[in-house]
């Protein structure tokens, strides 16, 4: 079987306008990030959630940008053999408004009867009395994965030979996984790694799979989120590989970068840009390092060795610089492993790693 994740496919035409659909499919990270997770032996059965306002599915909403795009998303794989849905139950809806707030409705006896005495319900929403007749009842699936459809795609999803290879490193992981930045926003990496206690040094991965070699935006996109929340160690997994520009991109931003075309060889590269979890550690800063350090980045770890434990406001008015710039030292020297930033409450503070 061919190992490349961006095959030619040839042949008869409807059986390479299916595999080209199917080849849309892998290069979405929502599909390789959520059957990662039944690959991963993480979810099994995806159930709805019943509530007041209808229904809804926790399970797939952190793959989709919107939650109202749940039953698309997973229809989309349905249609490609990925998953079997199955009716676990009807819910009722407002013919009226089509609301699902609805109430027991009890009729008066006093008095003449009314024609309101067939009345069983009542919506919330636009007040209409309604008997069974005035309903809509809805089906409500479940859903649980295709062996049979995984099985024949499996050697193309990305998320599962990244995790295998970390576990076997010795790494926890979560994916997606999400880091608050110093900005306060809250940031999604394609996979969070650790030894099990992030404040020992993080490290955060995104992949890309095109048909293409990739450009520059990707690269950008991810060092905006490594920028605010500094990670030890940022890792992009590309498929096929950069474009020059991207890869001179990466590299003056500081992003561990594996380009490859196969799966079957990426624990290969993947060994050579990251360590043994035992080996992703802060260096302390001492006094070789300090003095290897250039200028503006030494004078911003001197001072903050001084203080101890500081906030980047508290390390500016020392340093004498904006605050913005002061941050962006501070974050790189993180990012170069010689200082560890952390949270308390909503201050950041940084410090020396000693």
């Amino acid at each position: 079987m061919n190992d490349s994740l961006c095959p030619r496919w040839k042949g008869h035409p409807l059986l390479s306008k299916k595999k080209a659909k199917m080849q849309q499919l892998f290069m979405d990270r929502r599909v390789q990030l959520f059957l990662g997770k039944f690959l991963g032996g993480e979810l099994d059965v995806l159930n709805p959630v019943i509530k007041k306002t209808g229904y809804h599915y926790p399970g797939v909403e952190p793959f989709v940008d919107d939650p109202d795009e749940s039953e698309s998303f997973l229809s989309m794989l349905q249609e490609h053999g990925l998953i079997n849905s199955e009716v676990v139950g009807l819910l009722a809806q407002c013919g009226n408004c089509k609301s699902y707030e609805l109430d027991r409705f009890t009729p008066s006896r006093r008095g003449k009867i009314e024609k309101t005495e067939k009345a069983t319900w009542r919506c919330r929403d636009c007040g209409a009395l309604l008997d069974e007749g005035g309903l809509v009842f809805q089906q409500v699936y479940s859903y649980n994965f295709s062996k049979r459809g995984i099985d024949e795609i499996s050697d193309r999803l990305v998320v599962k030979p990244l995790r295998d290879f970390l576990r076997e490193r010795g790494y926890s992981t979560k994916s997606p996984g999400k880091l608050l930045g110093e900005s306060d926003v809250e940031h999604v990496f394609d996979i969070l790694a650790s030894s099990g206690n992030p404040k020992e040094g993080m490290l955060a991965m995104d992949f890309v799979v095109s048909e293409k070699p990739v450009e520059e935006s990707h690269v950008a996109s991810m060092f905006a989120k490594v920028y605010d929340t500094a990670p030890l160690k940022s890792v992009l997994v590309v498929f096929p590989g950069l474009t020059r520009d991207a890869r001179m991109l990466a590299e003056q931003y500081k992003i561990d970068v594996v380009e490859t075309r196969n799966i079957s060889s990426i624990w290969i590269e993947l060994r050579k840009v990251i360590p043994p979890v035992d080996e992703l550690r802060y260096e302390p800063l001492d006094v070789m390092a300090l003095l290897s350090l250039p200028d503006h980045l030494r004078k911003t770890a001197t001072v903050t060795s001084n203080l101890g434990k500081a906030t980047a406001n508290e390390i500016s008015r020392k340093t004498e610089r904006a605050r913005a710039v002061e941050s962006g030292y501070l974050n790189q020297l993180v990012r170069m492993g010689y200082l560890k930033k952390e949270r308390e409450g909503r201050k950041v503070l940084f410090s020396v790693i000693s």
